[in-house]
């Protein structure tokens, strides 16, 4: 299996570029720091969700080419870490995508367990693993059709 440098080169430059502009980051250094334990105090990525997307959402509203397209961007919850219905682009919805994402792509339950870094399979499976309408269609649609009926 090609490791994740050949399987996505851009990724691998787009990372390379943003940590050139990380002053004083050793190779040891987190990227992400977080407490060792559960609500501690260094637990922040989602105040910096959070202004990532406030700031990436104000740039998209400022590409508008006109007050229209402007008025149509400001209506959606592109790009918005709460959306309308009230659910959060936060950590763990990236979480859930990632997993949900590697299950869609077909990958193995025990390796998606151990890219989540999970101890319980049921926890990969159960919490952060979807099964949307779309998926359980396409699953449907993979069967082979019923056997032909014998006239006669």
């Amino acid at each position: 299996m090609p490791n994740w440098r050949t399987r996505h080169p851009d990724l691998a430059k787009q990372l390379k570029a943003w940590l050139a502009t990380k002053d004083g980051l050793g190779p040891d250094d987190l990227l992400f720091p977080i407490s060792a334990r559960a609500g501690g105090t260094e637990r922040k990525t989602h105040k910096m969700m959070r202004l990532d997307l406030d700031a990436a959402r104000k740039a998209w509203l400022k590409e508008a080419k006109t007050d229209q397209e402007k008025l149509e961007r400001e209506k959606t919850d592109f790009l918005a870490y709460v959306n309308h219905a009230g659910r959060y682009a936060d950590f763990h919805s990236c979480r859930h995508l990632f997993i949900t994402s590697l299950e869609r792509a077909g990958i193995r339950p025990k390796v998606a367990q151990t890219l989540a870094r999970h101890s319980d399979i049921r926890l990969t499976l159960g919490v952060y693993t979807h099964a949307e309408l779309a998926d359980q269609r396409a699953a449907i649609g993979v069967l082979p059709g019923p056997p032909a009926a014998k006239m006669g």
